[in-house]
């Protein structure tokens, strides 16, 4: 698993420290299961995005995504309408995407999210060896020019 680079330790200064907690912890579930994978973090406005895929290719082929708010962090999947969701936590009305709310560290400890991301890998056909606990994760991070955000 990656360390979390200095520019998305710098994205996330302007959360409150218990948010920047959640992220990271969400950020490295997501390594824990989908390793190998791509990764790329920018900054918006409302949010700090972090887009995950088989190939450097994320917002095309993307399994998943992070989006880091003021008061919650949401992991969202681009086909989590075809996931197995017994439960029902997956939010989200439109055709495709479903996401489920992190609210709490504790909210990490439910196995559905697990599920699902192991649903996601799946879903993109990338492969692990029995016993992998993960790879490399290759991290692209997109700068924000001074004064856009």
């Amino acid at each position: 698993m990656t360390q979390a680079p200095r520019e998305l330790l710098e994205f996330l200064h302007r959360y409150d420290p218990a948010i920047q907690s959640l992220a990271l912890a969400v950020r490295t579930v997501v390594h824990q299961e989908l390793a190998p994978c791509h990764e790329y973090i920018f900054e918006m406005r409302s949010k700090v995005v972090l887009l995950y895929g088989a190939t450097e290719h994320v917002i095309a082929d993307g399994i998943c995504q992070i989006g880091v708010f003021a008061r919650h962090v949401t992991l969202a999947f681009p086909r989590g309408v075809d996931f197995h969701d017994p439960a029902g936590l997956l939010e989200g009305s439109g055709k495709g995407m479903r996401h489920i709310r992190v609210k709490r560290l504790s909210d990490l400890d439910r196995p559905e999210i697990r599920t699902f991301l192991r649903q996601a890998r799946r879903r993109a056909g990338l492969k692990r060896r029995r016993g992998d606990a993960g790879g490399e994760v290759v991290t692209r991070v997109k700068q924000t020019p001074r004064g856009i955000v």
